[in-house]
């Protein structure tokens, strides 16, 4: 497979170049002023360690035993260019690229045409307009909102529901979207006032190109028709919005956004399955008075019935999208350095429906995430931050365990941020 992404690649520049040279001689022909677009690299990488102590039952009076130490990590690298045609029009390319081993590991791909007086359009796969305008509590260096410790695995994730496609562990809107192919319109900043909306043709996480309607890919044989099958939820035709207000009075500080997002129901349907609307808003904001901050968000997913999505295992469970979370937090900033306080609650019903007996209507207790941090960051040079911070955690499953094991935890934690 190496070889021959290799020899790929080196065709690729190959055109690449004689298509450079070809048209640089037309370009000389006519005008200079608006030039190839060149890719530039930036990104970010963490390195952490982690020191936690777990309290993991299992089914008998034992503790599953876990290590004390950790070290994890949290990297991307982004390929970007722009340019800027004769008439003022920005055009542009962002390639976002997972810099360690992932499933995912395209993470977000989309090109983007933008003006001054003409707001921006974003066509690809990124987060929806709701997401991008989103505004959630102020930290110290580690987050908790979508943050940190869920994205490198801090702890271990006992229940079958994933953090992020439910509210348990987000006050984002990214239900079953999570950087889907779509359409996305975010208007010029008027008076602080800024709004959003997405297109989002078929809720589909990480953007593969399968977005037409009920056909499915067959091996070498092309696409043909099929009915949906489990784990193949065909949430077509959903959109998203968002505001946001961002504006300063005097010495204070103002931001606020609000946001829904809606898929309708499938009209196609897993086997044996019921299926539901994809309805959820949130709030949030944060106001600022000299170095001192504070705010919060909340998400509510107003989901009853079940969908079927990937779960926290990798494979495909009947779960509720449903639930709501918030999460508050506090910081002060002084020179290079910054402390924060934060907190995060998050439910969701998690698995209601299932072959076991029981999990049929949801006879267990919801899912849930406590969070908790107290964190400082020091800046130590331009895009060089060191983090360090304590925490707490207290992870519920809806059902102990049949859909896993209840499990909480205090720790510490430190890592390098770094961005370029």
């Amino acid at each position: 497979m190496k070889k021959i992404l290799l020899a790929t690649t080196a065709l690729a520049t190959a055109a690449l170049v004689a298509g450079a040279a070809g048209d640089a001689a037309a370009q000389e022909a006519t005008s200079k002023a608006a030039e190839r677009i060149k890719l530039g690299i930036s990104g970010y990488h963490q390195q952490w360690g982690v020191g936690l102590s777990q309290d993991i039952k299992d089914t008998g009076p034992n503790t599953i035993k876990t290590n004390a130490v950790d070290q994890k990590h949290n990297s991307e690298i982004c390929f970007i260019g722009q340019t800027t045609l004769d008439n003022g029009l920005t055009v542009g390319v962002n390639v976002q690229v997972e810099a360690n081993t992932d499933a995912d590991q395209i993470d977000e791909s989309y090109l983007f045409l933008q003006g001054p007086s003409l707001g921006q359009l974003i066509l690809g796969d990124e987060n929806n307009a709701g997401y991008l305008l989103h505004v959630t509590a102020p930290d110290g260096g580690i987050v908790l909102d979508e943050g940190d410790f869920t994205n490198i695995d801090a702890w271990v994730n006992t229940g079958i529901s994933s953090y992020f496609d439910t509210p348990v562990g987000t006050t984002n809107l990214r239900l079953l979207d999570n950087d889907s192919g779509k359409f996305t319109y975010i208007t010029p900043r008027f008076a602080g006032l800024q709004a959003g909306v997405s297109y989002i043709p078929q809720a589909e996480a990480g953007g593969d190109n399968n977005n037409g309607s009920y056909f499915v890919r067959n091996g070498n044989a092309g696409y043909q028709g099929t009915q949906i099958a489990a784990g193949q939820n065909r949430y077509a035709n959903g959109w998203a919005g968002g505001v946001n207000y961002t504006q300063q009075f005097g010495v204070i500080g103002l931001q606020s956004s609000g946001g829904v997002q809606y898929f309708p129901r499938s009209k196609v349907q897993p086997v044996g399955k019921n299926g539901s609307d994809v309805f959820a808003y949130n709030l949030g904001a944060q106001i600022a008075y000299g170095g001192f901050s504070v705010g919060g968000a909340f998400i509510d997913s107003m989901n009853k019935n079940t969908v079927q999505a990937t779960n926290n295992t990798g494979g495909v469970s009947s779960y509720s999208l449903g639930g709501y979370s918030y999460t508050v937090g506090a910081a002060y900033e002084f020179g290079p350095y910054k402390i924060g306080l934060d907190y995060m609650y998050g439910q969701s019903p998690g698995v209601i429906s299932s072959t076991n007996p029981a999990l049929a209507n949801n006879t267990g207790n919801d899912q849930s995430l406590q969070q908790a941090v107290l964190s400082g960051t020091w800046t130590m040079g331009p895009g060089i931050r060191l983090v360090g911070g304590v925490f707490a955690y207290d992870l519920q499953t809806d059902t102990p365990q049949v859909t896993g094991y209840n499990n909480q935890g205090v720790g510490a934690a430190t890592a390098i941020k770094l961005n370029f």
